[in-house]
């Protein structure tokens, strides 16, 4: 095939060689070998590739340095070598590749420096070296490489200092310098970033020396994207940065520390990501949800929805259209005044199909759009009037139910849920499976109908008032493994219940207010891990505890009496078969004296 151009052979994990015979290849542009983890040996026919322009080899971990001929591809423009086990060796004819522009070299944990050599790449203009842990030393060639525009050193913790030529970069738009500023940087280095005129995307985040931003920020006129992620030190951000134009998303999440926000000119569209506050002005026939529609970010909390003026500012930002969004919370004021319907609202905020995890609280409607219930991760809290989910998937990851008081799971219940949680619902413990439909349509209450099963691997269920018998959603549950019960007075159960907890490998109790375990949990044969937490009333185990065969480790915290029992010379003969033991101390929250929650409402709230 003498006329071939382009090549894949991406993810052929069991080539280890490719043949001399390539090198007739002698038209290919394009090849692709990224992810052939067996692949030792490439030198046998690179050097008559001289029309090669795109050659991608991250992934080929066994690659460990390249030929001398590889120096010869003169006409190569993309050379991609990310996660490969490269050390200097890799980098030693690549001077030779003059016209190079982009360079991947990101993953490559035994590079320690660049040579001054690189100078040369006079072409170059992205560079990935994120996370080169080892990498040291990239001042002997950056002075030179004038036209760069992408230069990611993210995750190289060991560069002590960035080059004092970093302002000659006059064409860098994009800087990441994620986690790899030291100490003592700080003011220097932001000034020689201020210089850099052309810059459009910012990343700052992880680094705890970053005390303040100096004015001189406010003079990055491009700039449109600045992340400050978890720089939880940071006190101060230039107030004037609310009034750069360019500037569409700042990202503050972890940064406590940060005394007050820049406020947004009325004449810029900047947002704060990924927590966005709805306002409305006073006077204005509309609120600043709308200036979410130029991003995309990754994570995105929408808080005080209440504040959105017409269902058309929710429409106007294209949600559906964000396809790199993985995590969606959307939040009300639980007793705040609306102007839009809660649910006229919500049907407009269809996230995309890339989203992995939804959160809604303080909804205050009786039922919530179908959407809702098609997403694969859950989480609903506060949601006062909510009476029914309807269009359940058949297949959740988790579904979290915090709060919800009026809540019934009618019909069509998810038939898989990887993690079950429901805190204060106790309506949904009740009516789980209630009401089925049998095979001819007609509803049945029937505990026994195998068709209303949901398999569940997890179940944690807190904070409710009704006795444990009561709790429907046991008789509907099949494979759940581990079970978790917090803050439950009454773990009281009839006999039927019991067989549908056989499954269960490990069980938590946490903080009930019981005089004893359960009888039932003697019933769990199969049961390998056991905690009981901050149950002060229990002061010892029954006799049963020597039929949990399989029992391999047991966890007592905060239960004084408990530990006690445990440690006795008579009890611990009791105990014997258990292989691991921890038994802790009463809860050390008696000794506080100052308890601080800093931004947690998203806590109390589940509560």
């Amino acid at each position: 095939m003498e006329g071939l151009m382009y090549l894949d052979l991406s993810l052929c994990r069991r080539i280890k060689e490719l043949p001399e015979s390539f090198g007739k290849l002698k038209k290919l542009v394009h090849l692709d070998l990224s992810k052939c983890s067996a692949l030792e040996n490439i030198s046998k026919f690179m050097w008559s590739l001289m029309d090669l322009q795109y050659l991608d080899l991250s992934g080929c971990r066994r690659i460990k340095e390249l030929p001398e001929s590889f120096g010869k591809l003169k006409k190569l423009v993309h050379l991609d070598l990310s996660n490969c086990s490269a050390s200097e060796n890799i980098l030693k004819f690549m001077w030779r590749l003059t016209d190079l522009q982009y360079l991947g070299l990101s993953g490559c944990e035994g590079i320690k420096e660049l040579p001054e050599s690189f100078g040369r790449l006079k072409k170059l203009v992205h560079l990935d070296l994120s996370n080169c842990s080892a990498l040291e030393n990239i001042s002997k060639f950056m002075w030179s490489v004038t036209d760069l525009q992408y230069l990611n050193l993210s995750g190289c913790y060991r560069i002590g200092w960035l080059p004092e030529s970093l302002d000659g970069f006059t064409s860098l738009k994009y800087l990441n310098l994620h986690g790899c500023l030291r100490y003592g940087e700080n003011d220097s280095l932001m000034d020689r970033i201020s210089a850099l005129s052309n810059l459009e995307h910012l990343d700052l985040s992880w680094n705890d020396y970053i005390i303040s931003l100096p004015e001189s920020f406010c003079n990055l006129r491009k700039l449109h994207t600045l992340d400050l992620s978890y720089c939880k030190y940071i006190k101060k951000i230039p107030e004037n940065m609310g009034r750069n134009d360019s500037l569409k998303t700042l990202y503050l999440k972890g940064c406590h520390r940060l005394r007050e926000e820049p406020v947004p000119h009325p004449s810029t569209s900047f947002v704060s990501l990924p927590r966005f506050q709805v306002r409305v002005g006073d006077g204005e026939s509309s609120s600043n949800l709308v200036c979410l529609k130029d991003t995309n970010p990754q994570r995105l909390e929408i808080v005080w929805l209440e504040n959105v003026k017409s269902a058309e500012e929710a429409q106007s930002i294209k949600l559906m259209e964000k396809n790199k969004l993985q995590a969606l919370e959307l939040s009300w004021t639980v007793g705040a005044e609306r102007f839009v319907d809660d649910k006229v609202l919500l049907e407009k905020l269809v996230p995309p199909k890339s989203l992995h995890g939804l959160a809604i609280m303080g909804y205050n409607g009786v039922s919530l759009p179908t959407w809702v219930g098609q997403q694969n991760s859950v989480t609903l809290t506060s949601m006062e009037h909510l009476q029914e989910l309807s269009g359940m998937s058949t297949a959740y990851s988790e579904l979290s139910i915090n709060y919800c008081p009026k809540l019934r799971m009618r019909p069509l219940l998810p038939r898989a849920v990887r993690s079950l949680r429901i805190r204060r619902s106790d309506n949904v413990l009740s009516s789980w499976g209630e009401c089925t439909m049998s095979s001819t349509g007609a509803s049945s209450s029937s505990s026994s109908s195998s068709s209303g099963l949901t398999t569940a691997v997890g179940l944690m269920v807190g904070y409710s008032e009704l006795p444990m018998q009561q709790w429907r959603l046991l008789r509907h549950l099949s494979g759940l493994d581990y079970l978790n019960i917090e803050s439950c007075s009454d773990l009281t159960v009839s006999p039927d219940i019991i067989p549908h907890l056989s499954s269960v490998t490990h069980l938590k109790i946490r903080t009930c207010n019981i005089s004893s375990l359960p009888h039932w949990v003697m019933d769990l044969t199969g049961l390998q891990k056991l905690e009981i937490e901050g149950c002060r009333g229990i002061r010892s185990l029954p006799e049963g505890i020597q039929k949990l065969t399989k029992l391999q480790r047991l966890e007592i915290d905060g239960c004084p009496d408990l530990n006690k029992w445990c440690e006795s010379e008579e009890n611990k003969m009791k105990l014997a078969h258990i292989k691991d033991k921890v038994l802790s101390g009463p809860a050390t929250l008696s000794c506080l004296s100052i308890l601080l929650f800093y931004g947690c409402s998203f806590l109390f709230s589940q509560y």
